[in-house]
């Protein structure tokens, strides 16, 4: 599982710069990681805006805290990231994002319906809304655990999105996907009543 890590860290700028500018995040928000070793990730630093985000400034670390490499923190929410990692073994990008349609469902604290196949094919189904808990706390990833069983993602109460998957392209195309079908399911409401699709 080792990868060379410049290439990846790169990757998570490139993403996070993508990701900035298609307005997932936003100001200093969300935050990004990807695992290379069984008990170590690639993450994000705190407090750094995206487009000013180079390759130097991720933070390579181990899942108990412990910082191999890098002069900045690593994000406040890398506890979140080193719960889902040693949960959910396969899944190896983990991208947090605060992405409005998306936030909105997790501040009301509702589950995102599967109106669209994508929700189907590359969801998982509808999208569950995860447990609140204090941000930069453990607990928020431990509450996001269930709510990721057999999906791509989750959303996270009064907070905002969590997209998971085996590499960076993946989880971001979920997390995409999430923020679509809110948006899209939105509008439905403004019109009429929405048909869910059935998981398949």
């Amino acid at each position: 599982m080792e990868q060379n890590l410049d290439i990846l860290r790169q990757e998570i700028v490139d993403k996070s710069l993508e990701a900035f500018r298609e307005g997932l995040f936003s100001g200093t928000s969300g935050n990004m990681s990807c695992r290379v070793a069984p008990d170590e990730m690639l993450i994000t630093p705190t407090s750094v805006r995206y487009d000013v985000l180079r390759a130097q400034d991720i933070v390579y670390m181990k899942l108990d805290g412990t910082v191999l490499e890098g002069e900045l923190q690593p994000s406040s929410e890398w506890r979140m990231h080193a719960a889902v990692y040693k949960a959910y073994g396969e899944t190896n990008a983990v991208f947090h994002t605060h992405s409005p349609y998306a936030t909105a469902f997790a501040v009301v604290r509702k589950s995102i319906p599967a109106v669209l196949i994508e929700s189907c094919i590359f969801l998982g189904g509808d999208i569950r809304c995860a447990d609140y808990a204090a941000p930069g706390t453990e607990a928020v990833g431990t509450n996001a655990i269930p709510a990721l069983k057999d999906r791509g993602g989750c959303t996270l109460a009064n907070h905002g999105v969590l997209a998971v998957g085996k590499d960076l392209a993946q989880a971001y195309l979920r997390a995409e996907y999430i923020e679509d079908v809110a948006r899209i399911y939105t509008y439905a409401k403004s019109i009429g009543t929405p048909v869910t699709l059935d998981t398949l």
